[in-house]
């Protein structure tokens, strides 16, 4: 678009960016969601990620019944980070909300976080709470994101200061708090200030389906404040189709190949932002977890990759040895294998 044109459109208050690859069956109900949104001020900027199944054609028609400006944009696949990098590159908003296709938001959303945007200069960051559903039966399988067991999620127990609904983090704990639990704000959920991603884009050249997770560590390492609205936001929908982790019937090598990606991404972190002596613990208590539950045992040891498994619980109890489980665990694995030289922890790299 010439830039002369470009400047005469009015700025929106939100770009919505939605990246889509091969989800044309989703985008209508997307579309009707965004539409729907109590609060108007908005473009829509949809990436197709090289999409093979009429993707253009369904957003042609969406476009055409909604008011508010649509942008389409067709790229090579790269993955879901590349495409919303892309989103970002072209949005024109004060604030960002991503938008999952298979995903709905409540018609309260935008409204909601963008007038906690508005209230509070120092919020960089704000966001709801999930309700969870199997796509396959309408089971809902979780009510709130933000609580599990009936017990609130750890975020939940940080410092912050509380205004009307809103609950503005000021815990100096945060980072750990994200790295070791999670603060349970997904792009999804999330509407951001614009300035939270003018240096850091996400880091899409691996396709690490963690990256949200990481995004928000680097997010609270570079100074931005995180709020939160405990009232249902989203609709996230759990299929066979779900790009990460979370999608029902993934097979075993889908699964080991982002487990792997999870841990390189935390690995990298310690290059990328500054962390404390605390959040250095904490990450590597948290890279124990991924290397000894997440793929040594839920994936490798589950699945009879028994000497893999070994490794993973050795990488797992060299960055966390202080766990007792994590011990009786590994030397019952090794009773249930024959002893060689490998297996002292010592030997192994």
């Amino acid at each position: 678009m010439p830039e002369s044109v470009a400047s005469a459109i009015p700025q929106p208050a939100v770009s919505i960016i939605l990246p889509t690859y091969n989800r044309a069956g989703f985008l209508p109900r997307a579309f009707a969601a965004i539409r729907a949104q109590v609060y108007t001020d908005w473009d829509l900027i949809v990436v197709d990620d090289g999409s093979t199944d009429g993707t253009a054609g369904v957003v042609a028609e969406e476009a055409a019944r909604t008011r508010q400006p649509v942008h389409y944009i067709h790229q090579q696949n790269c993955g879901a980070y590349g495409a919303r990098n892309t989103g970002l590159e072209h949005a024109r908003g004060r604030f960002f909300a991503l938008y999952d296709s298979d995903d709905i938001w409540l018609p309260h959303h935008l409204a909601d976080c963008v007038h906690v945007l508005e209230d509070h200069a120092d919020v960089g960051w704000v966001y709801g709470a999930c309700r969870v559903i199997n796509s396959a039966n309408g089971e809902v399988l979780s009510q709130n994101t933000f609580d599990v067991g009936g017990e609130p999620r750890p975020f939940r127990r940080l410092r912050a200061r509380c205004e009307n609904r809103v609950s503005i983090i000021e815990d100096s704990g945060a980072i750990r708090c994200a790295i070791l639990y999670g603060l349970y704000c997904g792009l999804q959920n999330s509407v951001i200030r614009s300035k939270v991603f003018a240096r850091e884009p996400f880091r899409a050249q691996y396709r690490n389906e963690a990256e949200d997770r990481l995004a928000v560590i680097r997010a609270l390492a570079g100074g931005h404040r995180f709020a939160y609205l405990d009232n249902i936001h989203v609709d996230y929908y759990v299929h066979a189709g779900n790009s990460s982790s979370a999608a029902l019937n993934s097979s075993v090598e889908r699964r080991l190949s982002i487990q792997r990606l999870i841990i390189r991404g935390y690995e990298e972190l310690p290059r990328q932002v500054s962390l404390s002596r605390g959040d250095r613990r904490a990450l590597a208590q948290r890279l124990s977890q991924e290397w000894f539950w997440n793929l040594g045992y839920a994936l490798l040891w589950a699945n009879g990759r028994k000497a893999e498994a070994l490794t993973a619980f050795r990488r797992g109890l060299r960055l966390w040895p202080w766990n007792v489980k994590y011990w009786k665990t590994y030397f019952g694995a090794l009773l249930r294998r024959p002893a060689s030289p490998s297996n002292g922890i010592a030997g192994d790299t």
